[in-house]
């Protein structure tokens, strides 16, 4: 069955669409420079099914926009509700912060009622894309919420038992560091995202901090890491193996 929000191209199943979104985030977090890396999974995935460099540019700008959406929805949500301890991080008062953060989910309001009126169109002639409408909007906010809010839990989950944080004010945290190591392009995040993490959470066991950070990067980037290669040639392999089975037609 084709289902159109995954094929902006006609005849990209959901299938390939869920293998080529599984792959790219779990390829290009772990090999750093996500923009490009993440976009050179998605079209090597999806120029087999005939979709063009445009189509794929389209498809990468859409998930971009779903992931920022929801950072953008966690953070201001969890610094609205606990401003002082995004202050470990920016070093900035709780009044800036809660300012900033209220600021921002403003500004997400806005986006979603501008959407809502009408389709919006963006670019140029030669290269425009069609906005996702306000309840395909929310839709995207609440996938990347769900997202964040996954990875954080698993974190969360992680840490040691004592002494103990909020969830909320975890979140914060955590969000913070991600989007820290994702502005770095580090392979995996590595370094920044766990140095930001040691740093924020100073009150709890460096060894025992530290072991959950390596746990997490394990359930988080190895793992899906090697399903995603494993996938791709498992993949490269049937695609070889199609194209041998096909007859040769006479000249």
């Amino acid at each position: 069955m084709i289902c159109s929000h995954c094929a902006p191209s006609g005849g990209t199943t959901c299938r390939i669409a869920a293998l080529a979104g599984f792959s790219a985030y779990s390829i290009g977090h772990n090999l750093g420079a996500t923009a490009v890396t993440c976009a050179a999974v998605r079209y090597h995935v999806y120029s087999a099914r005939g979709l063009q460099i445009v189509d794929v540019a389209k498809i990468c700008f859409v998930t971009g926009l779903t992931f920022w959406l929801g950072n953008v929805a966690v953070l201001g949500l969890a610094i609205a509700y606990d401003p002082t301890i995004a202050a470990t991080l920016d070093h900035l008062s709780p009044q800036f912060n809660r300012t900033m953060a209220l600021g921002t989910l403003a500004g997400l309001l806005v986006y979603v009622a501008w959407v809502w009126q009408r389709p919006r169109t963006i670019g140029r002639v030669n290269w425009s894309i069609t906005l996702p409408d306000g309840p395909s909007t929310l839709l995207q906010i609440g996938i990347g919420f769900l997202d964040l809010l996954c990875c954080a839990l698993a974190m969360y989950l992680l840490l040691p038992v004592q002494p103990e944080i909020p969830f909320a004010s975890f979140a914060v945290i955590f969000v913070g560091a991600l989007l820290l190591g994702f502005i770095s392009h580090a392979p995996g995040s590595i370094g920044v995202f766990d140095a930001a993490m040691l740093v924020a959470l100073d009150q709890f066991d460096k060894a025992e901090l530290l072991a959950g950070l390596l746990l997490y990067r394990l359930i988080y980037f190895i793992i899906p890491f090697a399903i995603a290669l494993a996938l791709l040639a498992g993949r490269a392999v049937w695609l070889a193996r199609q194209r041998n089975l096909q007859p040769i037609s006479d000249a």
